[in-house]
């Protein structure tokens, strides 16, 4: 009986079911008749020499006779170093097809991810925070968010220029880094938004990296979802205009 385990790993290097089981079979036999091998695998007499001829043509078995003509496989050795010299070569002309792409290829259009659980936007941010190679803006009015990822945005700002924009002044106090305020637009667009556009969405956070990514944290109605953008086409423009407007937060003196 043909292991199943052993014609599936075949099939997995491009044989198809008769392939598989003729071949698996000559190996055991190691010579046969097409009679014979119909006998061992009940493949349909029609549909054995079309197998045994493709096996053949591919160089796994080879010919030999004529009345009547057996077949038996190829050394295994020499077969399966043939076929990873094959391998190595396909792919390495897939891999230079690829690379090719990359540079005819135009730059993609922006594109919005939603981030609908708490575990991908956790992973989300951490992963911006952790990547981020010349300049992090992280627009935060949420205490909650700045006591959860403190430490990552502690050793983000000793790699990068970090600008912590805060909405509420005495978050300062407990930030891990330099907090900055920004102005009215700012403020009432993103912090305090009001009349009917607001709807009841409120913006919990906003982070730009590199002047090329953006993930917004929004919630509406108690129900919280982040929509992520890469390549954002308007974060260059944005993290510009916040760096401009934005000052930083005077910390009180203690009193004496």
């Amino acid at each position: 009986m043909i292991d199943d385990a052993l014609l599936s790993q075949l099939k997995g290097i491009g044989m198809s079911e008769y392939e598989a089981k003729v071949y698996a079979i000559l190996s055991a036999l190691r010579v046969a008749s097409a009679r014979e091998v119909h006998e061992q695998t009940q493949i349909p007499r029609g549909r054995i020499y079309e197998t045994l001829a493709a096996l053949a043509k591919n160089g796994f078995i080879v010919s030999s006779g004529k009345s009547p003509v057996r077949y038996s496989p190829v050394d295994v050795t020499q077969t399966f170093e043939r076929l990873k010299r094959e391998s190595v070569n396909s792919l390495d002309g897939l891999y230079q097809s690829l690379k090719a792409l990359e540079t005819e290829t135009p730059e993609p259009h922006m594109q919005g991810y939603k981030l609908c659980t708490e575990w991908t936007r956790d992973n989300q941010i951490r992963m911006m925070l952790h990547r981020a190679k010349s300049e992090i803006i992280l627009l935060c009015n949420d205490e909650g968010f700045l006591r959860k990822y403190r430490s990552e945005i502690a050793r983000a700002a000793k790699r990068v220029p970090l600008y912590l924009v805060i909405g509420n002044e005495e978050l300062a106090e407990s930030a891990p880094v330099k907090c900055y305020t920004g102005g009215n637009d700012i403020r009432s667009a993103l912090f305090y938004p009001k009349g009917e556009d607001a709807g009841g969405l409120s913006v919990k956070l906003v982070l730009m990296a590199d002047r090329t990514e953006s993930l917004s944290i929004l919630e509406e109605s108690g129900r919280v979802t982040g929509i992520f953008i890469c390549p954002d086409m308007y974060a260059g423009y944005l993290s510009r205009k916040f760096v401009q407007e934005i000052v930083p937060v005077k910390k009180p003196r203690k009193s004496t």
